[in-house]
C-alpha cells in the first residue's frame, strides 16, 4: 500500500518536484518469468481526497490532465494525518469502477512523465 507521503517523497527525490511533469498511470502485467510489462498507459485527469475511506483517488480520463504541480498543490496543504491516506487509481473497466492500489512509482525524464504503476 502506497500512501500520500510516499508519493510526495518519491516525487521530491525522483524529479525534484518538477511541476511541469504530467501524472500518468501505467498498467503492468506479470509474465511467466515474473517480469512486469506495460500493457496500457493513461493520463490522470482529476483527483479527490476521501476522508471517510482514507484514500486519495486519482481518476483516469482523456479530457483534462493533472500535472505534478496540480497534485503537489492539492496534497501539500493536507494535515499529517491525511498524509497517511492510501493512493488509489480509479478507472472503469467493463462498466465497473475499479479502485486499484499502486505497485510503485517511476519517471520518464525524456517524456516529462511521472508514472504510477498498477496491476493491469
Amino acid at each position: 500500500m502506497k500512501v500520500i507521503i510516499d508519493l510526495i517523497e518519491d516525487i521530491r527525490t525522483a524529479i525534484s518536484n518538477e511541476k511541469s511533469f504530467s501524472l500518468v498511470a501505467m498498467g503492468l502485467e506479470e509474465n511467466d518469468a515474473g517480469e512486469f510489462l506495460p500493457v496500457w498507459e493513461a493520463n490522470i485527469s482529476s483527483m479527490k481526497v476521501d476522508d471517510e475511506q482514507k484514500r486519495l483517488f486519482l481518476f483516469l480520463g482523456k479530457t483534462q490532465f493533472v500535472s505534478i504541480g496540480d497534485l503537489l498543490e492539492e496534497v501539500n496543504a493536507l494535515s499529517n494525518e491525511k498524509m497517511m491516506h492510501e493512493v488509489c487509481v480509479s478507472y472503469s473497466k467493463d462498466d465497473t469502477r475499479l479502485d486499484s492500489a499502486l505497485l510503485g512509482f517511476g519517471e520518464s525524464l525524456e517524456d516529462k512523465k511521472y508514472l504510477l504503476f498498477l496491476p493491469a
